[in-house]
């Protein structure tokens, strides 16, 4: 004998408890980072601005500046900002570390929000090409990851990608604590030069139709490599 469904669910596809709070994260989340860019908030976000911020904070400025670069740069702001503007506030060591502590956690926030809010729903539509990709990472997840991290960094694309995949949490926080200290070592050791030089040569100033060409230069060989590294993955998972 078969029951017939009475209430809302007779119309309407139910949703769990689960999914609704998953919606509505995502909602605040995105309502969050409308208003950042709407209110003009993120034009705040330079060296100069942040320096003050910070200093002000006194001892809660490390941990605020730690929150500040996980929560803002997987959403668009540059990292660049946080990178530069560690050494004109702290030492050289403490700049590194906060610059280090600050791009794991950027890589934790990204990799938790997505694989809380969007991964089972992803997961259920990859295409079998994007699927052997995730095979790649669940089998090889601290190699994959890794590389990923030495190439794109903390690429905001590929933070939320890593979250939807199947790669387990261990071996993706190990090669993104190794993968990303290289480069955040080295701009924290150009990062007062640079960053005097910004606050001296404004971005607004800079001659943008003569940099142009050579961004879009940049631009190609940089989408050009990475078709070439993902061909050489694909190949070598097909394999």
């Amino acid at each position: 004998m078969s029951s017939v469904v009475s209430g809302p669910c007779a119309t309407l596809p139910c949703v769990d408890r689960g999914s609704l709070l998953k919606i509505a994260f995502a909602a605040l989340l995105a309502a969050a980072v409308a208003w950042v860019y709407a209110s003009g908030a993120y034009q705040e976000l330079d060296p100069a601005t942040m320096r003050e911020w910070f200093r002000n904070a006194g001892p809660w400025g490390g941990v605020l500046f730690i929150a500040a670069y996980a929560c803002l740069q997987p959403f668009g702001v540059n990292g660049l900002v946080f990178l530069l503007s560690a050494p004109l506030i702290w030492s050289p060591t403490e700049a590194f570390l906060l610059n280090w502590a600050g791009t794991v956690g950027t890589g934790l926030f990204s990799f938790l929000v997505a694989r809380f809010v969007a991964r089972d729903w992803i997961q259920q539509r990859l295409p079998p090409r994007i699927r052997r990709f995730d095979e790649r990472l669940q089998t090889h997840g601290f190699r994959t990851v890794f590389l990923l991290r030495l190439i794109f960094y903390t690429t905001p694309t590929v933070q939320w990608a890593l979250g939807v995949s199947r790669v387990a949490f261990l071996p993706f926080l190990a090669a993104t604590v190794l993968g990303v200290a290289p480069f955040t070592l080295m701009t924290t050791l150009v990062g007062i030069r640079v960053a005097k030089w910004i606050e001296e040569h404004p971005v607004a100033t800079w001659p943008w139709d003569q940099l142009w060409p050579f961004l879009i230069i940049a631009a190609v060989l940089m989408a050009a490599i990475s078709v070439l590294i993902l061909r050489k993955w694909r190949s070598q998972a097909i394999d």
